[in-house]
C-alpha cells in the first residue's frame, strides 16, 4: 500500500472546517478515479501551528472533535511545528503552552497519532511519547533542515535515538543543496529498509523526505521499497516541494 497524508490548515474553526470538508471532497474523487491502485490517503494531519485559538483549551478539542468526525475512520495525525522547524506564525504563548496543549490532546483521544520534533529535547520528546503510548496512541518523531541535508550518519544517529526515545515512526524532512543530496537520501532509505546498516538500532518504519522542488523525487519513493507515506496537498502546501493530491496520484500511478 502506498500511503499519502494530506495536511488541514486554517487560522480559524471556519477555515479549518471548511478546509477538511474541501480535502476530503477531493480524496473520495481522487481515490475513485484510482480504485484499482494501491494509493490510498490514510493520514489526515492537522496543523495546530496555522490555528489562532491552539492556546484555548475547549475551542481546540471542540475543533478536534468535529474534524475527527469528517475525516472518519482514516488516521488522524496532530503536529504543532515550531517556527524553527518551519511552522506557521510564531506564537509566543503557545511555545510556553507545549506541554498542556500536548496533555489535552493526548488525553481527549480524538487523534490517533501526534508528531513529536526531536530537538525539543530529550525529556520532553520521552514525556509525550510515554503519554501517547499510556493512551493507545501512534507517535511520529520528527527532524526538519530547511537549510542543508545533513550527513549520513548524523541522520541515522537522530534515527536511533528517536526510535529510543520512543517513535514509532521516525521522519527526517531535509533540504537538498544539489541533487546529489536527493539521491543520497533514497539510498539511505532503501540501504535502511533493507537492513543494511548494522551498527544502528532502527527498526521502526521511516519517511525520509527531500523538500523543494529538486526534492520532489523522494515524495514519490514509497511502499515496500521508500517512505511509510508521504505528503500531498489541497488547497495549500504546508511543506516546500509537496505535490497536490491529484497529481501525486496520477504520478504515483505510473511508478
Amino acid at each position: 500500500m502506498r500511503n499519502i497524508a494530506v495536511s488541514i490548515v486554517g487560522r480559524t474553526y471556519g477555515e479549518i472546517i471548511e478546509h477538511v470538508t474541501r480535502v476530503m471532497s477531493k480524496v473520495t474523487e481522487v481515490e475513485a478515479e484510482y480504485k484499482d491502485t494501491d494509493i490510498r490517503v490514510g493520514i489526515l494531519e492537522f496543523r495546530a501551528d496555522y490555528y489562532e485559538k491552539v492556546t484555548e483549551k475547549t475551542e481546540l478539542l471542540e475543533l478536534l472533535g468535529e474534524v475527527r468526525r469528517i475525516v472518519g475512520d482514516r488516521q488522524l495525525l496532530f503536529t504543532y511545528r515550531s517556527e524553527e522547524e518551519g511552522g506557521e506564525f510564531r506564537h509566543d504563548r503557545a511555545g510556553f503552552m507545549l506541554p498542556d496543549i500536548y496533555d489535552w490532546v493526548i488525553t481527549s483521544r480524538l487523534v490517533d497519532m501526534v508528531d513529536i520534533e526531536l530537538m525539543s529535547g530529550n525529556y520532553r520528546v520521552a514525556r509525550y511519547a510515554a503519554k501517547a503510548h499510556d493512551a493507545g496512541l501512534k507517535t511520529v518523531l520528527s527532524y526538519h533542515n530547511f537549510e542543508m541535508t545533513p550527513r549520513d550518519e548524523k541522520i541515522l544517529d537522530m534515527m536511533e535515538s528517536m526510535e529510543t526515545l520512543g517513535g514509532d515512526i521516525l521522519k527526517i524532512a531535509v533540504t537538498p543543496n544539489k541533487e546529489f543530496d536527493v539521491r543520497r537520501m533514497i539510498e539511505l532509505e532503501d540501504k535502511l529498509i533493507a537492513g543494511g546498516y548494522k551498527d544502528y538500532r532502527i527498526t521502526k518504519p521511516v519517511v525520509i523526505i527531500s523538500m523543494g522542488d529538486m526534492g520532489k523525487e523522494s515524495r514519490l519513493h514509497l511502499g515496500d521499497k521508500g517512505s511509510l507515506f508521504t505528503f500531498a496537498y489541497v488547497g495549500e502546501e504546508s511543506a516546500p516541494g509537496q505535490i497536490e493530491l491529484g497529481d501525486i496520484f496520477k504520478k504515483l500511478a505510473k511508478c
